[in-house]
């Protein structure tokens, strides 16, 4: 058999009581939320305060502190709404929550009104043994028992009173910030919520001066901290600076300035490693800078190419890696080339302290060209990005070489001062340049009553040759010359140089007359008896160091020798060999007259047998070996004067008899040029004769045929 339990039906509560449950349910939770913003927003308010007065007072924490502190805000505002706001608005405020407020408000209920509100909701446990009439009798005596009681009486109204004053002292914080302080507000959010690095106001403002944003230096340099203040100057500003090697320090920067505009500076001496640094001066302070060490731009490999000019014909060429010296011509191109240890932001080719090219920068390459005309040392200004400058930069030194103009020489062996109109001019030529001769040239010039020039033909010259020597043979006569006219000779020539030339080199000129035959022949006659009496002279000063020398042998065989006799037994022996240049001067001056003879077709064979044979060549044995050998000899008896003094006699009878012999052969040729002038003279004298004559026999014939 099955029993049915049978549940009573549950009354219901009045609906006025339940209205005013709901109220009171509602205003409860309405003054949990409000208590938790209450919380939340001072809790904010006053975190930030105090986060902004610390950072104000520490005159500004670091980025990172402010971070952290701001995150730490954060956590905490997070957990106070979700302990005071989000949790509590989860929360359901049920009848039955609000009934056991207005219980624990007014315990005179007994419980009523929290049992009414059960039955009725179906919370509490109803059994089929339970009476519906006691329950119903519940409901409605709980309706009637509160009837006139004030259910918000159930609520603290002192701690809504304060959650609304809080919240309105707040506001009115807020309001009076904005209105009086807004400045602050505004640094104050931006630095510490925002987490911006904008200055406080303060009385002092200290401006860092870093043009690049940041402190850079070279290493190894004095590194310089300069500042300015606005506002209130402070007369005394620290700069505080910790190195990456974590040394920390802290410092007075020198003040400069008056009243009213103060500088400050600090200088790090010989810097070596980076560092971060701030500035405290009045109640200001700076943000934390870096401060930046780097590398001077420097030259770490270096190339100079050379091109010479086109004209050299020579090719390219290359220094090596260690050369940064060079001999150039001008006009060579040169083209630097250097590798930097960093990319540079201006590198100026500098010759001393002037800019003459500017340069190709390609990453840490730079390169330029040059195209120099004199002598310079070159150097690279490298400058980096920031400024920085290469203060040991690498020299290059370009010594401009001229190009020096052809050499030319030109000689005329033989030839004197005057020529006949049949004269053959052996002219001697040599022309030579480095880099290849572009002209070479034998003018001639004829002077008399009008001026006629020409060029003589150079066989066996060609452009660009670097060198000829040759020997023109000129017969004179194919210019029509005549006695009385004046010949100029010069050679010239040029050379290819297109940059600072070409150069023209002309060899010194030479000049001579034209004469008759019988002038040159009487010219070299005087010339002759001229040589002929320095011969004689020569003949005598032999014959007294014979004499001498006889005399000093005497005295050596005898007691009275002494030291003196060894020093003019010297003495002798300078004197001869004196004579011996003196004579082959002589020698010359014969060789040059019949050479002479021979250039101007006036040499016979009387003339070379007697001038050659009989005089030049026995003048050539004496200088080569009479008069040396004479010399030794008595050189050897100053040393030895017992073992030479037998031969020196002989060589001096020797030496004058050939002399003698010589001057017999120049005293015949003169007396044979004496007797041909005499002959030249007569017919001379004939001619002028025959002449006048002619010209009276024709001056009286043409008075014959006058009219009277």
């Amino acid at each position: 058999m099955t029993t049915t339990t049978i549940h009573p039906e549950r009354p219901a509560l009045d609906e006025g009581l339940a209205a005013r449950l709901r109220s009171l349910a509602s205003r409860v939770r309405g003054f949990v939320l409000l208590e938790g913003a209450a919380w939340v927003v001072w809790f904010v308010i006053a975190a930030v305060a105090l986060q902004s007065l610390v950072d104000y007072g520490t005159r500004g924490l670091r980025l990172s502190i402010r971070a952290a502190l701001l995150a730490a805000i954060a956590c905490a505002t997070a957990w106070l709404l979700w302990r005071r706001i989000i949790g509590p608005w989860r929360l359901r405020v049920t009848l039955a929550d609000a009934a056991s407020l207005v219980e624990r408000k007014f315990p005179e209920l007994s419980s009523v009104l929290v049992s009414a509100v059960r039955f009725s909701d179906g919370n509490g446990r109803v059994w089929a043994s339970d009476s519906p009439g006691l329950m119903a009798s519940v409901v409605r005596s709980a309706a009637a028992q509160v009837g006139e009681i004030d259910f918000n009486a159930a609520v603290d109204a002192h701690r809504a009173r304060i959650s609304r004053r809080a919240l309105g002292g707040a506001a009115a914080v807020c309001a009076i910030l904005l209105v009086f302080a807004p400045t602050a507000v505004r640094v104050a959010l931006a630095r510490n919520v925002l987490l911006r690095n904008v200055d406080w106001p303060r009385r002092t403002r200290l401006i860092v001066e870093l043009p690049h944003g940041e402190l850079v230096g070279a290493r190894g340099d004095d590194l310089v901290i300069q500042a300015h203040a606005q506002g209130v100057q402070p007369r005394e500003v620290e700069v505080s600076y910790t190195t990456a090697s974590g040394e920390y320090g802290r410092e007075t920067m020198s003040t400069v300035g008056g009243e009213g505009a103060y500088r400050y500076r600090y200088t790090f001496k010989s810097a070596q490693e980076d560092f971060t640094f701030h500035l405290e001066g009045g109640d200001a302070v700076t943000e934390e800078f870096r401060a930046r060490l780097i590398d001077r731009p420097r030259v770490e490999q270096s190339q100079v190419h050379i091109a010479p000019p086109a004209y050299t014909g020579l090719s390219a060429s290359t220094l090596a890696e260690t050369e940064r010296t060079a001999q150039i011509l001008p006009g060579s191109e040169v083209r630097f080339t250097v590798h930097t240890n960093k990319p540079v932001a201006r590198a100026d080719l500098m010759g001393g302290g002037k800019v003459l090219a500017s340069s190709a920068i390609d990453g840490n390459q730079v390169t330029a060209t040059v195209t120099p005309l004199e002598t310079q040392t070159y150097h690279f200004a490298l400058v980096d990005e920031f400024g920085l400058e290469d203060r040991q930069p690498a020299r290059f030194a370009m010594r401009v070489v001229k190009d020096e103009p052809p050499r030319v020489r030109m000689k005329l062996p033989g030839v004197g001062e005057m020529i006949t109109p049949e004269a053959v001019l052996p002219i001697e030529l040599e022309f030579a340049d480095t880099y290849g001769l572009a002209t070479a040239e034998l003018e001639f010039q004829v002077t008399r009553d009008d001026t006629r020039q020409g060029v003589i033909p150079i066989e066996g010259f060609a452009p660009h040759s670097t060198a000829l020597s040759t020997t023109v043979n000129w017969a004179v006569v194919s210019e029509g010359v005549t006695p009385g006219d004046r010949i100029t000779l010069r050679a010239r020539a040029a050379d290819f140089d297109d940059v600072s030339g070409p150069n023209v080199t002309v060899a010194p000129e030479m000049t001579m007359r034209v004469v008759t035959r019988d002038e040159l022949l009487a010219e070299l006659a005087r010339r002759e008896q001229e040589f002929r009496m320095d011969f004689e002279r020569l003949i005598d000063a032999q014959e007294q160091l014979r004499g001498r020398l006889l005399t000093l042998i005497g005295l050596s065989a005898s007691e009275a020798a002494t030291a003196e006799t060894a020093a003019e037994a010297a003495n002798l022996e300078r004197r001869q060999r004196s004579i011996s240049g003196s004579v082959n001067v002589v020698r010359q001056q014969v060789e040059q007259v019949l050479t002479e003879l021979r250039i101007n077709q006036l040499a016979t064979q009387a003339a070379e047998e007697r001038l050659g044979a009989g005089i030049a060549e026995p003048l050539g044995r004496l200088v080569k070996r009479g008069f040396p050998a004479a010399a030794d000899g008595i050189h050897r008896w100053a040393i030895d004067p017992a073992g030479e003094a037998a031969e020196l006699d002989p060589q001096q009878v020797a030496l004058l008899t050939q002399m003698r012999a010589i001057l017999a052969n120049m005293l015949q040729w003169e007396g044979y040029q004496e007797a041909v002038n005499m002959l030249r003279d007569i017919l001379r004298l004939q001619q002028e004769l025959r002449t006048e004559t002619k010209d009276a026999a024709g001056k009286q014939g043409a008075g014959v045929f006058d009219d009277e």
